[in-house]
């Protein structure tokens, strides 16, 4: 879904838009969209620098990185954003240098607002950086593979630290 600068009235847009889980191109090695996104937010414009606030409500459904199960997750984030045109000169994959105070600035094109990109950005940022379906889970055995949540695994853990094994083998071949 894009919005047309040029067709902007004067008056604050209001947005509401339900994605069908589909419909977005999210791509995650560890994580799908579970529900539709809905998205709703209202768009400020002063010529062609445009606020954005709203609310971006779904589901992901994530593999644990610790024990590899499968978990549904809520995700519910609220933004406020500010989109500027690309400073002329520049092309669309060139780098801008930012000051610190201008990293919460977006940039678009100055012609079309790319909403689908916006939703998917907001998706991601607020997605945690590792996933785990809970707090205590203690993953899986790294011998049998027993999910260490569910279950008491019998293997014998072995503490040492594998980088001087060599040498212990050494050890016991001169103490004989």
């Amino acid at each position: 879904m894009f919005i047309e600068i040029e067709d902007l009235k004067d008056e604050p847009l209001h947005v509401q838009h339900l994605y069908g889980v589909e419909e977005l191109s999210f791509e995650h090695k560890d994580a799908v969209l579970d529900e539709p996104v809905d998205i709703e937010f209202t768009l400020n414009h002063n010529d062609r620098d445009l606020q954005i606030g709203g609310v971006l409500r779904t589901a992901i459904r994530y593999t644990c990185s610790r024990c590899l199960r499968e978990f549904s997750r809520k995700l519910s984030t609220s933004f406020d954003l500010l989109y500027l045109p690309q400073p002329k000169g520049t092309s669309e994959n060139e780098e801008i240098e930012l000051k610190y105070d201008e990293m919460d600035i977006g940039f678009y094109d100055g012609i079309l607002l790319d909403v689908d990109l916006m939703t998917l950005e907001q998706i991601e940022l607020s997605m945690p950086m590792k996933f785990v379906c809970h707090e205590d889970c203690r993953g899986l055995c790294t011998i049998c593979g027993a999910y260490l949540i569910d279950e008491a695994c019998l293997c014998k853990q072995d503490t040492g630290d594998s980088r001087m094994a060599v040498l212990l083998d050494f050890r016991k071949k001169m103490g004989q």
